[in-house]
């Protein structure tokens, strides 16, 4: 039987927008657009191609991946997973090979499959995080410097376009990244109205606005200069844990993560801080090396003046478990941030986005699964009521307009014998390390 499409797979004229993503390094797009998709075969395909490319067979497991995107893509959690996939697999292809041509027309690919992508999941009726893909984009880009310098670039200019998505989900790394882009491309003007902007949008947060502070400062400098000079001093100087502090800062500020790797190690060595721990931990966060972030940020704590940053520390912390999927701890670290400072909602909003995180990688969307929407909306709406900012009040209160449409129906509710304001408990199936209780709606 030939599966019948509608949110589980892509329709003909979806098949050829896939193929246009995929075609050049694939069979020819007529006879990928012409894949038969038979609903028993979906498991088979999935697993097959699964079993490749956890293996780091990227090469045997795209014919499969390639069917799966066709006729399944978002099997088997309804979610983007498949589409990550084939730009892991694209940059794995390409980084594996010794052909700078080949080499450079994967990660090609990879690039377009982040652009068409999010098309694909909307056409195939999955949920889109325009922000993420762009994000990501980005992240990939420069990650890539050596192999895709004329893209660099653009890479200020992505950052950008995600900032304007979603803001609340840039951090300062990346806000100093989007400033130097523009200063190197001599736009300073668009500079200062860039740095106006993220004033108005994170006027409470002491990193950024330091970051902001900074480049007011030196925006009419060269930092090349600077740090050029810095390091000749520091050649000449090595016991001047000052300016090597000073280095490090421009290190990060200017984007040079593998030299501020190796400066940090240097001042953590001579000169340890909780705030030094703290801004490494925070690296290693950004660039996905969770357990080491982790690590540093729990030993900022045992150090003079860390307890003071106890929020941000327990913040970060449950961000890196979050990352790795491990919700329960996430959860747990946001709650002993809020602890540490209940005016700092945040963390509320991070617990109700976890719970939403939790129904999107459930792999079902039946009444029990929207009956979570619910709990998370209580997060959102206690952190709109306790906001002392308008921004973050504004942020809840959209969060909740967000996933209300998710909310189970008044049929649903009705087969379930849920009445408003009746008591109901989240600790079931997918959902056993919530163990909240929520209140019908």
């Amino acid at each position: 039987m030939l599966l019948r499409l509608s949110n589980t797979a892509p329709t003909f004229s979806l098949a050829l927008l896939l193929a246009a993503v995929i075609g050049a390094l694939s069979p020819s797009q007529e006879a990928f657009a012409q894949v038969e998709c038979n609903e028993d075969d979906v498991a088979m395909h999935y697993s097959l191609y699964y079993e490749d490319f956890k293996n780091d067979s990227f090469d045997s497991a795209m014919d499969d991946l390639q069917w799966i995107l066709t006729c399944a893509p978002g099997f088997p959690t309804n979610s983007d997973r498949n589409f990550r996939r084939l730009i892991l697999a694209y940059e794995g292809l390409g980084m594996n090979s010794d052909d700078p041509d080949i080499r450079r027309a994967y990660l090609d690919s990879a690039v377009v499959a982040h652009d068409n992508s999010p098309a694909l999941l909307e056409a195939a009726g999955l949920e889109v995080d325009a922000f993420q893909w762009v994000f990501n984009k980005g992240r990939f880009i420069q990650s890539h410097n050596a192999e895709l310098p004329d893209l660099q670039t653009q890479v200020g200019g992505i950052y950008r376009e995600a900032y304007e998505l979603d803001h609340a989900k840039v951090q300062n790394y990346y806000i100093n990244y989007i400033i130097l882009d523009l200063v190197n491309k001599d736009n300073k003007a668009d500079a200062v109205d860039f740095m106006d902007q993220v004033e108005s949008d994170f006027g409470s947060d002491q990193e950024i606005m330091a970051t902001l502070e900074g480049w007011r400062g030196q925006l009419f400098t060269s930092p090349d200069e600077r740090i050029a000079f810095l390091e000749s001093q520091v050649e000449k100087k090595p016991e001047d844990n000052d300016m090597k502090a000073e280095l490090l800062q421009l290190y990060m500020d200017e984007g040079y993560r593998d030299m501020a790797y190796e400066m940090a190690e240097t001042v953590m060595a001579t000169q340890p801080t909780s705030r030094l721990y703290r801004m490494v931990g925070k690296m290693r966060l950004d660039d996905g090396d969770t357990d080491e972030a982790i690590r540093l940020y729990n030993e900022s704590l045992e150090m003079d003046g860390g307890p003071e940053a106890a929020r941000e520390v327990y913040f970060n912390i449950g961000i890196a478990h979050q990352q790795d999927g491990r919700l329960a701890s996430a959860r747990s670290q946001f709650n002993r941030s809020y602890q540490a400072d209940p005016t700092y909602v945040q963390a509320l909003i991070a617990i109700g986005d976890l719970y939403v995180t939790s129904v999107q990688g459930c792999g079902s969307f039946e009444r029990e699964d929207r009956a979570v929407y619910w709990l998370a909306a209580d997060y959102f709406d206690r952190a709109a009521a306790r906001a002392e900012i308008p921004a973050i009040k504004n942020q809840a209160r959209q969060r909740t307009a967000s996933i209300r449409r998710y909310f189970p129906t008044a049929e649903d509710k009705f087969f379930k014998n849920w009445n408003p304001g009746d008591r109901y408990t989240i600790d079931y199936g997918c959902y056993t390390w919530v163990g909240e209780t929520t209140t019908v709606r």
